[in-house]
């Protein structure tokens, strides 16, 4: 190749390289420029946010104490063994309508206490209601207190038992105006599972014995799930041992399973080393996966740990129960914390002869804001507060009919009991969750039962147009 063709090619090929890295910077710059030149277009949309209007709050009591068989020629005839005496009261302006509950297959054409309230604006009524009786006969005795409670789509029943001595009764009342078609899941100690069906007319409280679904269960639990209207279930319990009556009780229903929760208004009253015949015990349920739980009592009057946490694995869908007679006398909380989703209820006992009582607590929900809670008649009632939070709060107490408040400064996670007036509504008010129970302790009587946050507005919507 020539001189000047070797410089031809060269000069060429120096414009082709030029070229390129020319044009590819154009490209870039384009690139680069459409974002930053062309304008962008947004569209909001229109949108509105809307309170929708609170319901009518409903609440549903658990009514007489009943007696199954007491006339050997009818066995499954039921009647009535005490009548309760009712206590509600209401905050503000809020009022409390009076409703029966119909009870069908009950001598005497007895009817469960209810009360409806219209909301106060968007907001719920501030309403609450409690009953307590006392039951003396020769195949009943003992002293029960139990909330009025709204109804829910999906409950569960902690406590009872299917065997020999134990008379049990499902309650499940349909406040509402429509049917309620009820689904009972019954859970055991051996595992597996038993359902059945019911049908809730409107406005009736219905009674299953818990011995239909749980015969020969020692430690039976009970999913009540609910279509077409909302039922509020409750468990009346009684015991028998040797032919004498040792004890009645009427228990609330749990919301659904936890991870952390609290029993609250435990008593420990008497010892006992046999787990089979534990003074008090927790018994535990994972529905629907195995799972570790940890249990931590605290005493009640400031919220310290007592003694060392016990741990206890559960087999998915099987009963368990955790032995806690080793405490000593006293008030206490007991916080449960798990692996998965359970359900857990406290049982006490101040005996195991004649003249003796026992009860179920459930676990306490949290409360923030302002909640009523009425006080059943009964002995020595008192108000068992735990801090919720990790910040130190304080909590107002004070009765709805007026009165003197209470103000109960709580640390992060610490308890105190308070002395309550029974017969009487209350309000609860804090800044940042609390739990909180009430529980009655006396000579051969024992009862409790949680405090329920009052129910919440229904939630903001943000409605758009397109």
């Amino acid at each position: 190749m020539s001189s000047r063709t070797s410089t031809r090619v060269v000069a060429t090929g120096a414009r082709l390289v030029a070229g390129a890295i020319v044009s590819a910077a154009c490209v870039a710059g384009a690139v680069i420029a459409v974002p930053a030149a062309w304008p962008t277009v947004e569209h909001t949309a229109q949108h509105a946010t809307i309170t929708p209007v609170a319901g009518d709050t409903l609440l549903s009591c658990a009514g007489s104490f009943l007696a199954l068989g007491r006339d050997a020629s009818q066995a499954s005839q039921l009647s009535v063994a005490a009548t309760p005496q009712v206590v509600r009261g209401a905050a503000g302006s809020a009022s409390l309508d009076a409703i029966e509950l119909g009870m069908a297959g009950v001598l005497d054409d007895q009817a469960a206490p209810g009360f409806s309230a219209a909301p106060e604006g968007r907001k719920p009524a501030l309403v609450a209601a409690a009953q307590s009786l006392t039951v003396t006969a020769d195949d009943l005795a003992g002293f029960a207190a139990s909330a009025c409670r709204p109804p829910s789509m999906e409950s569960w029943i902690v406590g009872g038992a299917g065997t020999t001595g134990s008379s049990d009764i499902l309650l499940i009342a349909n406040p509402g105006a429509v049917p309620a078609n009820v689904v009972f899941t019954e859970y055991g100690s051996q595992g597996g599972t038993h359902s059945s069906e019911l049908v809730v007319p409107p406005r009736t409280q219905s009674t299953v014995p818990l011995v239909a679904g749980s015969a020969g269960e020692s430690s039976p639990v009970v999913k009540v799930t609910s279509s077409g209207a909302p039922v509020r279930a409750a468990l009346q319990s009684s015991l028998i041992r040797i032919l004498d009556p040792v004890g009645v009780d009427v228990q609330d229903a749990i919301a659904q399973p936890l991870k952390d929760f609290s029993l609250l208004g435990v008593r420990a009253v008497v010892g006992s080393s046999d787990d089979d015949n534990a003074s008090t015990a927790v018994r535990l349920l994972s529905p629907d996966a195995d799972a570790t739980v940890t249990l931590q009592p605290r005493n009640a009057a400031d919220g310290s740990k007592v003694g060392e946490p016990k741990t206890v694995k559960l087999t998915a869908g099987q009963v368990g129960s955790v032995n806690f007679s080793a405490l000593k006398p006293g008030l206490y909380g007991i916080d449960v914390s798990a692996t998965a989703p359970v359900v857990a209820a406290a049982w006490q006992t101040t005996g195991f002869v004649k003249g003796s009582d026992f009860a179920w607590m459930t676990p306490a929900p949290t409360i923030t804001g302002e909640t009523a809670f009425a006080v059943a008649d009964g002995p020595a009632p008192q108000l068992h507060l735990q801090n919720a939070s990790d910040q130190a709060t304080t909590v107002q107490i004070a009765p709805v009919s007026g009165g003197k408040a209470q103000s109960v400064a709580l640390k992060p996670g610490g308890g105190a009991t308070i002395a309550l007036t029974g017969s009487t509504t209350y309000t609860l008010t804090s800044p940042t969750a609390v739990r909180a129970a009430v529980a009655y302790s006396g000579i051969g009587r024992l009862a409790g039962y949680p405090v329920w946050a009052a129910d919440a507005a229904a939630a903001p919507v943000t409605v758009y147009q397109r």
